[in-house]
């Protein structure tokens, strides 16, 4: 009975891996938002981080070691901040894929670009919408509510945030600037002040809602066109972002359903 109990535990023992196997085999697409900074210094932003060269020699072996853990993920499609009509940015990573691009110290080429060649990906996704945030009209009512303390209060997180973002690069490297920057409680504070704006207005004046309407608009047609890219359950987008938009996309994933989320801290 006792040798009959043995073989039954190693034969069950034995279906246990494959078992596990079946279990966490991928039944729906999965994307993971990663939140960046602007490594180019564009000047988009109403507060812009004072980049150093990526180009540097330093930071391209840090940049090395980052893409040798944003692999791990496996993405299938590589999404990038860009709009998807913007075919000079796809022309763009034909030509470095031909060896006739050089890319530029922006987190689109560093990061997206080349990721995408080590995975033998022949394109790459644009999934941004631009939208009009109209900042001046909140100052107006700002003022004219006499509520320019409170707008103040606001906008100095960003500058602050700023300042912190400038002195981490001093010290950090790239993998740890962008764990930073995808800590769930950071991305919690980057998206509080948009709520915060809310307040500003008085009686039909909503100019704060209009703003933040605004924000969440853009970030639901970025969110629809991931969702258009992840088109069959074996698809897993890494989504290339500036990191204020990463809390309301990590949201939108976590509750329409339709896809599943995983996160960089999941691979560091």
């Amino acid at each position: 009975m006792k040798r009959k109990i043995y073989i039954f535990l190693a034969i069950f023992c034995l279906a246990l891996p494959a078992a596990a196997q079946q279990n966490t085999k991928q039944t729906k697409p999965v994307v993971m938002i990663l939140g960046t900074y602007h490594m180019g210094n564009p000047g988009l932003d109403l507060n812009n981080v004072k980049a150093d060269d990526v180009r540097a020699e330093k930071r391209q072996k840090e940049i090395v070691d980052f893409l040798a853990i944003l692999k791990k993920f496996k993405p299938t499609k590589i999404a990038l901040e860009i709009a998807p009509d913007e075919t000079k940015y796809l022309e763009h990573y034909t030509e470095f894929l031909n060896g006739k691009y050089e890319l530029k110290a922006n987190e689109i080429d560093q990061i997206g670009f080349r990721l995408a060649k080590e995975l033998g990906q022949k394109q790459v996704f644009g999934i941004d919408w631009a939208g009009d945030f109209d900042f001046d009209k909140v100052i107006a009512s700002a003022k004219t509510n006499d509520q320019e303390a409170a707008l103040g209060r606001m906008t100095d997180f960003g500058k602050a945030e700023t300042g912190r973002m400038q002195d981490l690069m001093k010290t950090a490297t790239v993998t740890e600037i962008f764990r930073y920057l995808n800590d769930e409680k950071k991305l919690e504070e980057m998206h509080r002040p948009y709520l915060q704006m809310l307040r500003i207005g008085a009686g039909n004046d909503f100019a704060g809602v209009h703003l933040v309407r605004d924000w969440y608009e853009r970030n639901l047609k970025i969110y629809s066109s991931i969702e258009r890219l992840a088109d069959n359950p074996n698809e897993r987008v890494l989504v290339i972002i500036g990191a204020g938009h990463a809390k309301l996309l990590q949201q939108f994933t976590t509750e329409a359903g339709e896809l599943d989320l995983e996160k960089l801290n999941k691979y560091l």
